[in-house]
């Protein structure tokens, strides 16, 4: 299908007014499409068609018919004078043609026609052509028009072929861009879209925007949108359906060096701005490195340089300078022998001086690594205007610098700066823990073993608490990138973030403050702590005098992330001790638990306790005498004072002896008994002690009322009774009895029989023998005994009955009861009859006392005796292992490891210092733990001038008095022993303000070394080159030079134009303080009658020397701008001085 002009201000068809005859235009456009445009024109009136802002397109054909009559006049021009012409710019020309089927071709002109060409064409008539739609697309399409006449009617539209989006980064901002590919219906072309960042809120009023439609419909761009942020997109078609929605998420666009083996290699750059500062170059044989070092000053953009030779050839340039006080390293390679001149410029006029204008100075560097300065621009001396030209110099080779030293990893002595090998790697690198305080120390490391990862925390700053403004940070650790970092307006003074860091290589931290953000970079700040809480990096602690650098500066560090060593503990390690620590690992001295009374006030305190075991018992005062009357058997505290003897007697008042001065009753009591006390008295009781009236006269007689004689009146017996005699008072019985006198009825007749109670038939009822007695005979009289004695007539019970069984006493049953043997004898069977027992023999009846029921080692000199469990009571051949007495406890002091036996003689480990030469010896140790503490004589009072608090052992060196104890000094003390640096030297010199040399430091007057003008005492002029710049500093020249205006020797030893110029800062001149030489290769000399403290720090504010000797050696330091500082009285001096 044929390109249409789709937009003019006159468009004319065949069906507006009627005319003879028609042209067709085309215009094939050139590389630069909107330089051109067209009209046709009647040779009156106003134009009939024009082509001006339709045409957007380079090396496209716009092509259209129109009615006309008579003669026109066609006019194409161009805003830039070359026609249609691009070749000459390496493009492509251009044409424009006019023509019909009549005539052919009217007009035609290509190429290069200048401003403008103008042509007056008559057009013939010729029949028009027949319109309608051409477009095969249409439902409408008609194959017979010869031109579009906007008729065509489309279908609607099925969606475009294709939509899709991208983003991408435009320098530091980031453009959207929709695609689509709408196909030929026109119904697909879009005619408006909506953009926004908030899904819900598409087509809403201010998110819509109409499609122009020169803009090809291909898709549309949107710039400077915001990253990390989602878009989304939809477009409304000409038929007024709408596409799908498309969404793009923008990542961010940092830009900077892309270029990874740059110096300034950024990690997080993807838009490369070709600021990379490659390392030194590698020049080719021939050629040395020139490097040219640039800190800008406030206004870097006014800064550039170059280098060029003698012919005024330029060899290299300065790249732009963008960031303030950020180092800018640039190195180039010349051939040797080329004297060249390096040119310093500022468009502004006032060099690098920022501080001119409030701001800061810049400081340029321009050496060779052989370490020579070609030129060096320091602050404070930094305005040189518009330019500065070095002298000529010429480049020459150096000699590479060689390291010596370990180069091979895995050994203890591996350097790392190290560029040659010496052969000192001696020692292989021994993982482990090298705490010797810790419980895990190995003796045979030689490195101690770290943790290879673990968590940091960053923490990043924000002094307004009003965002970061797009600044932020990033990590970068090995190949491992992190970040960026950065603070939202809303995320108030700090953010955090846990990161993941290895232990093993050193971290990179670096700050980015692109734009506008550099004008707020002061307020942002950041630590990077580890897990320990320790700070490893910082930046941004103090907006003014500790503010974030930014990109190239690198923070760098090395991330500790701990070690394997447990922290020792040291304590007590035995539970069943008074001062267990149950965290400790490491073990010292116990102190065993010792049970008792710790109450003090208690009457059985302990004073050896130290655990109270409830056993305490309080003081009760009392008597405790046990003879006392008032003994307290429950007193324990014995007040003798209050004993009271006891004083025995009878305590009852009832009774006949009652004492009241008795307090202890002694049983001795007796009870008051009434009765007859007179002892003459008949009723006289002797056991009365109470008489009572009731005696009675004696009437004598018997009174026994059971005598035979008794005197029922008498009351006295007179010893006259006779007592009663039974019997019988027959005389003719048995048992008469002449002297009874009462007959009792007991007489009994004569009975006759044997009355020999011996005798075999005694007769108990006899009482009158008759002679019939006859004689025992004992015996036995059981016939069916053994013994059996018919004889006998008494039994004696002597039968022996028969007893049968073994009559054999050898046999094992033998009966010693049987008296009849029956055969059943058995013979003895010796062995072990416990069924119990180890050896238990069944078939033995006779126990030999050969059981044993343990079996086992019997022998106390064996190891086996000990261990078996039990006590064998036979020995089974186990003995095997001898006893080795001994301390078998490996935690004591005297552990064997040979015994076997534990002696019960082991002997606790006591650490402690055992050097008896120490402060801290302790005799009751055995063991040296390492504690030994040296001997430190000092003052140990913490209130003298002198205090040592290193010292443990007083010297009797104490002193309170301080003050200057420098005999020499001008305010030398006498009373004082502790010099307080109050010393004031003498200083004599010149008083006199007024004088040239007057010395502001003097103190003590000496009028006549006072100079009223520089040079020798006569005078200045004297000679001549005194009053030359280069010695306008000397003051005291000696007589032979001041007498001597031409010899050179004294101007070599005063100009010190050859020697460096001395840098003398305000603030030292005033003190007299001269440096000298500046630049150096190695010594700087201050010059100073003053003691001074000397520092020297690096470009990056680093301190590599301290001293106060008045000879800097900057020998061993590498070449660049070092900061001098001079300490005098507490002030500090500042002075830029030049390694070369």
């Amino acid at each position: 299908m044929k390109n249409l002009f789709t937009l003019f201000l006159t468009f004319l068809t065949f069906t507006s007014y009627s005319q003879n005859s028609w042209i067709n235009i085309q215009l094939m456009t050139d590389n630069y499409p909107e330089e051109t445009s067209w009209q046709i024109t009647p040779p009156y009136g106003s134009p009939i068609i024009i082509g001006d802002d339709s045409i957007t397109q380079p090396n496209f054909l716009y092509d259209t018919t129109i009615a006309i009559q008579g003669d026109i006049i066609a006019s194409i021009f161009d805003s830039y004078g070359d026609g249609l012409g691009a070749s000459q710019w390496n493009g492509t020309d251009g044409w424009f043609l006019i023509k019909n089927d009549c005539q052919d071709t009217i007009m035609y002109v290509a190429g290069d026609f200048g401003l403008s060409f103008i042509d007056t064409l008559t057009i013939a008539p010729c029949a028009p052509p027949t319109g309608g739609c051409t477009d095969t697309m249409a439902t409408n399409y008609d194959p017979a028009a010869a031109f579009e006449d906007g008729s065509c009617i489309y279908p609607p539209c099925s969606g475009l072929d294709t939509l899709w989006g991208e983003w991408y980064c435009n320098g530091p901002s980031v453009t959207l861009h929709w695609h689509w590919e709408p196909g030929d219906n026109p119904n697909c072309q879009v005619i408006s879209y909506s953009r926004t960042k908030n899904l819900n809120t598409l087509w809403d009023n201010g998110n819509v925007y109409q499609y122009p439609a020169n803009w090809g419909n291909t898709g549309v761009m949107s710039s400077n949108k915001q990253p990390n942020t989602t878009y989304y997109f939809q477009a409304m078609l000409a038929d007024s359906t709408l596409t799908d929605t498309v969404t793009i998420t923008t990542g961010e666009c940092n830009v900077g060096c892309t270029d990874p083996a740059a110096l300034n290699y950024n990690p997080w750059a993807n838009i490369d701005d070709g600021s990379c500062q490659l390392p030194p170059a590698n020049c080719v044989t021939g050629e040395s490195n020139i490097v040219v070092t640039v800190i800008p000053d406030t206004y870097p953009g006014e800064t550039s340089w170059e280098i060029a030779d003698t012919t005024g050839t330029v060899l290299t340039t300065s790249p732009a300078y963008t960031q303030p006080g950020v180092p800018v390293v640039t190195e180039t390679c010349v051939p040797n022998g080329t004297v060249i001149e390096f040119s310093l410029f500022d468009s502004f006029g006032d060099g690098m001086c920022g501080t001119c204008y409030g701001g800061v100075d810049g400081t340029v560097l321009v050496q060779t690594l052989c370490g020579d300065t070609i030129l060096a621009i320091l602050p404070g001396d930094a305005n040189f205007g518009s330019d500065t030209i070095t002298s000529p110099y010429v480049v020459q080779p150096c000699t590479p610098n060689v390291i010596l030293g370990c180069t091979t990893p895995g050994f203890t002595e591996y350097n790392p700066q190290a560029n040659t090998d010496d052969g000192t790697c001696n020692t292989p690198v021994v993982l482990g823990c090298t705490d010797i305080t810790s419980p895990d120390y190995d003796s045979t490391a030689n490195t101690m073993q770290i943790v290879p990862q673990c968590q940091y925390t960053l923490t990043i700053t924000d002094e307004a608490e009003d965002g970061w403004y797009g600044a932020w940070v990033g990590i970068l650790q090995d190949t491992t990138i992190l970040g960026p970092f950065m603070m939202g307006p809303n995320d108030g003074y700090s953010e955090t973030f846990t990161i993941s860091l290895s232990a093993l290589s050193p971290v990179e931290l670096m700050f980015f403050a692109p734009g506008q953000a550099a004008t707020t970079a002061n307020q942002c700040g950041f630590f990077l702590t580890g897990p320990e809480g320790d700070t490893t990096l910082s930046g941004g602690t103090n907006p003014w005098t500790d503010p974030m650098l930014q990109f190239p500066y690198k923070y760098s560090a090395m991330p500790y992330c701990g070690d394997y060593c447990t922290e020792g503990i040291i304590g007590c390690m035995d539970s069943t001790a008074l001062n267990y620590n149950p965290l400790a690992n490491m073990p010292d001295n116990c102190t065993p638990i010792i049970l008792g009374c710790t109450n003090t006030l208690a009457f059985n305190y302990d004073p050896t306790a130290n655990v109270d075991d409830s056993s305490c018992v309080s003081i009760i005062i009392g008597c405790m005498d046990s003879t006392a009357f008032n003994f307290n058997p429950t007193a324990n505290t014995n007040d003798q004072s209050s004993c009271i003897d006891v004083i025995l007697g009878c305590m009852d008042d009832t009774m006949f002896n009652y004492n009241p001065a008795a307090n202890t009753d002694d049983g001795t009591c007796i009870p008051v008994v009434f009765g007859c006390t007179d002892a003459l008295a008949f009723n006289y009781d002797p056991t009365a002690n109470t008489n009572n009236n009731s005696c009675l006269p004696v009437v004598l007689g018997c009174t026994d009322a059971t005598a035979f004689n008794f005197n029922p009146l008498a009351n006295t017996d007179d010893s006259t009774c006779i007592a009663y005699i039974y019997g019988c008072t027959d005389v003719t019985m048995w048992n008469y009895n002449s002297q009874a006198n009462t007959d009792n009825g007991s007489c009994e007749p004569f009975i006759y029989g044997c009355m020999d109670s011996t005798a075999f038939n005694y007769d108990p009822l006899a009482n009158t023998d008759n002679g019939t007695c006859q004689v025992v005979i004992y015996g036995c009289t059981n016939p069916i005994a053994l013994n059996y004695d018919p004889v006998a007539n008494t039994d004696d019970l002597s039968c022996i009955l028969p007893v049968y069984g073994c009559t054999d006493s050898t046999m094992f049953n033998y009966n010693p009861l049987a008296n009849t043997d029956n055969g059943t004898c058995e013979m003895f069977v010796y062995g072990c009859t416990d069924g119990s027992a180890s050896n238990f023999n069944p078939l033995a009846n006779t126990n030999d006392n050969s059981c044993y029921y343990n079996p086992g080692c019997t022998d106390a000199n064996f190891l086996q005796f000990y261990t078996q469990g039990y006590v064998a009571d036979f020995d089974d051949g186990s003995c095997i292992d001898s006893v080795v007495y001994g301390c078998t406890d490996p935690t004591m002091f005297n552990y064997d490891p040979l015994a076997n036996i534990d002696n019960g003689n082991c002997i606790m480990i006591i650490n402690g210092c055992t050097d008896s030469t120490m402060w801290n010896y302790d005799p009751l140790a055995n063991t040296d733990n390492g504690t030994c503490i040296a001997f430190v004589y000092g003052c140990t009072d913490n209130t003298a001038l002198n205090f040592n608090p290193l010292a443990n052992t007083l010297d009797n060196s104490c002193c309170y008095i301080g003050g200057c104890t420098d005999s020499t000094a001008l305010n030398y003390d006498p009373n004082a022993c502790i010099d307080d640096n109050s010393c004031i030297t003498i200083v004599t010199g010149c008083t006199d303000v007024g004088a040239y040399n007057y010395n502001p430091a003097a103190n003590v007057s000496d009028s006549t070394a006072c100079l009223y003008d520089a040079g020798c005492y006569g005078g200045p002029g004297i000679p001549y080159w005194l009053n030359d710049g280069c010695y306008a500093w000397v003051i005291d020249v000696d007589s032979y030079c001041c007498t001597d205006d031409w010899d050179a020797s004294c101007q070599s030893m005063y100009d010190y134009c050859q020697q460096g110029w001395p840098t003398g800062l305000d603030d030292i001149s005033s003190l007299g303080i001269v440096v000298y030489p500046n630049p150096t290769k190695n010594i700087i000399t201050i010059e100073t009658r003053h003691e001074v403290d000397i520092e020297v720090y690096d470009i990056m504010g680093k301190l590599v020397l301290s001293q106060n000797n008045k000879r800097v050696d900057l020998s061993k330091y590498p070449t660049g701008i070092y900061n001098l500082v001079l300490i005098h009285n507490n002030k500090r001096y500042n002075a830029k001085v030049i390694k070369q």
